[in-house]
């Protein structure tokens, strides 16, 4: 049965409870850190990512089992300049396309510059996805969808890595599609433009939406505009809400960024109760790249007692530590946006 954005983050993101049974305001902060933690260990993260990647339209949650396609679509380049001049160049390159080979494998060392991946698809319409693992780690999933897009890698400079793509469930996160298509992967590295371009235009996001209510636990509910913040990176990158818990209404956390970076940017975010209870930086994830209506929550539901206020604090960062001064000589631009339950 096909599924929506909201059913399938319904089925993917650990729902929080309601407030009311959260009798003590720090109980329902400490329960939030400890979830926050679980989801960054066990790939929560990732399937916001997979939500993020917008694998929701005519998707099938159960698993298809019929034979893989080969990969027909044209062999990724060698070389290319993104739309902000960057200059690409081609590590390494491998196909998918064997069903008795569910996986595929890049080797390679880091060198003293980024390092990007691209997956291209037989299928661009299956709603097929791929996961990305890097050293035993999954990072990311990859999206079959035309143009092929690219993911930033959490890497450093020597480094020797190896890269796994396969399927959702052979990486152990059931509930995504396993749609069979073949696959054409690559590892580019990246310089970046001499100057920087112009960063396009901040997203625009909708002043209401409707959205899965999370205070009855079934059904949706509508979700109003009550707070928002734009910026230019890499200029601007920390945006702070000041916010007040109102009954059982809880809030939702839309992040959507533009620009050729826009979507390998990572953002986390760091929420203080103003009572000595404060949640550590919680693990970054990708920002969710701009879209018409494309809502995803980094930080998913928050809710909370009557009458608590609360500090929410984003921050933007480049995927990796060790390149963050060639990401800053790309520019980009990001909407962060607060949503309120509606009763």
């Amino acid at each position: 049965m096909p599924v929506n954005e909201d059913q399938l983050r319904q089925l993917l993101a650990e729902r929080s409870e309601p407030a009311r049974n959260r009798l003590v305001p720090q109980e329902r902060i400490a329960a939030r850190i400890r979830r926050a933690r679980m989801k960054r260990t066990a790939g929560a993260g990732l399937l916001a990512v997979a939500v993020a990647a917008g694998v929701v339209s005519g998707v099938h949650l159960a698993h298809q089992h019929a034979s893989m396609t080969s990969y027909s679509g044209p062999p990724l380049p060698v070389r290319f300049t993104a739309s902000d001049g960057a200059a690409y160049r081609q590590l390494a390159v491998t196909d998918l396309a064997d069903p008795a080979r569910p996986s595929a494998v890049l080797t390679l060392t880091a060198g003293s510059a980024p390092i990007d991946l691209m997956g291209s698809c037989g299928l661009p319409r299956s709603g097929a996805l791929i996961g990305v693992e890097v050293n035993g780690k999954i990072v990311s999933v990859i999206r079959c969808q035309d143009p092929p897009q690219l993911i930033g890698l959490p890497v450093r400079p020597g480094q020797k890595i190896r890269i796994t793509f396969a399927s959702a469930t052979r990486l152990g996160l059931p509930g995504l599609p396993d749609v069979r298509t073949g696959w054409q992967f690559a590892a580019y590295t990246w310089a970046p433009p001499a100057t920087a371009r112009p960063a396009p235009a901040a997203p625009r996001l909708p002043p209401s939406y409707t959205g899965s209510n999370t205070t009855a636990g079934r059904g949706n509910v509508l979700r109003k505009l009550v707070a928002i913040r734009s910026g230019t990176w890499p200029r601007d990158r920390t945006a702070t809400f000041d916010l007040t818990f109102h009954g059982h209404r809880s809030y939702d956390i839309s992040v959507v960024c533009a620009g050729s970076i826009g979507g390998r940017l990572q953002v986390n975010h760091r929420l203080d109760d103003h009572q000595g209870d404060d949640s550590p930086w919680a693990g970054a994830v990708p920002c969710t790249p701009a879209g018409p209506r494309q809502l995803e929550q980094a930080g998913g539901d928050l809710s909370g007692a009557n009458g608590l206020r609360f500090t929410l604090t984003y921050r933007l960062q480049a995927p990796s530590s060790y390149f963050a001064a060639a990401y800053a000589k790309r520019a980009a631009s990001w909407t962060i946006a607060v949503y309120e339950e509606q009763s």
